[in-house]
């Protein structure tokens, strides 16, 4: 997850030993719907009601009456949710997706869509010939705009390390006021850097990352590597991500104590049907995973967890759906769970072997944002950046917890 590594925001929820029907398998007349969020990201208005809401959203998916009423149902009971930006597209169909690349100028105009929704940014700058002043620029333009953004926009810059300015690159935020910023900054590191390294520069990186949690380091042999601001899937110029996700908590089975796997291909399956009817190259992903574990009173990370997350995910890639993981903050938050498949105690070692394990399902790319400890070392951030390349994240980024020796 490499949007906002310095400032990551964690949702906790804490569930009761036992669990309740009445409360954890929500009704339609019980939805446990937060509106708040979506009333924030102006998808919805404050006096419209969330049946109102996924009944006109499923009726502009749908044209079938039975699978119109049986998606509308799934999003009111919590069981599916598109993301923020996929729901404002439904309603704005005119308007375009969320990422955009120029590939040797910035046309500042061309992004005002995007900005306007809140919509995540990835711009590689590698074929420019001095990619800090145009970030700057860009980054301003942003700023300006952010009034005018449903949310403070977010974007990602992407430099190639072979780039001449690659060490300026590094230094930008050096003393830098992260609330003047809206992009994150990443490099591409391709499989001859590893090989070759140059040690001097390697180490301005890792000290870099150490000290102020920029810039992330993305994995690629293209140094126009281009992705969304969360580097979940590689787009192509002009390219957009379209996502949904499932909540995997909701599958839980009180009677049994083990996972619904049966109802989760179900529910998979219409998602699956939903989602070609919006973007036939639209990804899904979960959500909601260590709440599942807390309801089956499973450690994350532990050899139960694991099978667990990859019988899920087996389930789901059998209709054929095409996966990716996303950080998914807000629609979490209108879910109320745990974003993707996040734990609520921060393990290194527990998150990569978790990642590696669903790195085997997944058709888009699984970037990380590792928290450190106060006393962490480059040595650390050595080690986990030469581990995510290992295990095949596309991804990394860091950051050091102060108030956490």
């Amino acid at each position: 997850m490499i949007i906002n590594p310095i400032r990551p925001v964690y949702f906790v929820r804490k569930y009761p030993q036992k669990i309740n029907l009445k409360t954890d398998f929500c009704t339609i007349e019980n939805s446990c719907i937060n509106k708040k969020p979506l009333v924030e990201r102006k998808i919805i208005d404050n006096n419209q009601s969330i049946n109102s809401f996924f009944n006109n959203i499923a009726s502009l998916v749908f044209a079938d009456t039975k699978d119109r009423e049986q998606f509308s149902a799934l999003l009111k009971k919590g069981f599916v949710t598109l993301s923020s930006s996929c729901y404002m597209d439904l309603k704005n169909p005119e308007s375009a997706y969320g990422v955009v690349l120029e590939r040797n100028r910035v046309d500042l105009e061309s992004f005002d869509a995007y900005i306007n929704k809140g919509q995540g940014i990835g711009v590689n700058f590698s074929q420019f010939s001095n990619p800090t002043d145009e970030i700057i620029k860009l980054n301003k333009y942003f700023k300006q705009k952010e009034p005018l953004s449903i949310r403070p926009p977010a974007g990602i810059a992407l430099l190639d390390i072979n780039h001449k300015k690659i060490k300026e690159f590094i230094e930008l935020k050096n003393n830098a006021n992260y609330n003047d910023w809206c992009f994150d900054l990443s490099v591409i590191i391709d499989d001859n850097f590893f090989n070759n390294p140059d040690n001097k520069l390697y180490a301005a990186l890792l000290n870099s990352m150490l000290k102020k949690g920029e810039p992330g380091v993305i994995f690629s042999n293209n140094k126009n590597y281009i992705c969304d601001c969360c580097a979940a899937c590689e787009l192509k110029p002009n390219e957009g991500l379209t996502l949904a996700h499932i909540n995997l908590s909701k599958f839980y089975n009180y009677k049994t104590n083990n996972v619904d796997y049966n109802y989760l291909y179900t529910v998979s399956r219409l998602l699956k049907k939903a989602m070609d009817n919006i973007d036939k190259n639209a990804y899904i992903g979960v959500l909601g995973y260590q709440d599942l574990l807390d309801k089956l009173n499973y450690d994350y990370g532990s050899k139960e967890a694991l099978g667990v997350l990859e019988n899920c995910l087996k389930t789901i890639k059998k209709t054929n759906c095409k996966t990716a993981l996303s950080p998914n903050g807000t629609t979490s938050r209108i879910l109320g769970v745990y974003p993707s498949i996040e734990p609520k105690e921060k393990n290194i070692d527990k998150e990569l072997i978790t990642l590696q394990t669903a790195k085997k399902y997944m058709d888009g790319q699984i970037s990380k944002t590792i928290i450190l400890k106060r006393n962490a070392t480059i040595e650390d951030v050595d080690r986990i950046i030469k581990t995510a390349k290992k295990i095949g994240l596309s991804g990394i980024s860091v950051f050091r917890d102060e108030k956490n020796i």
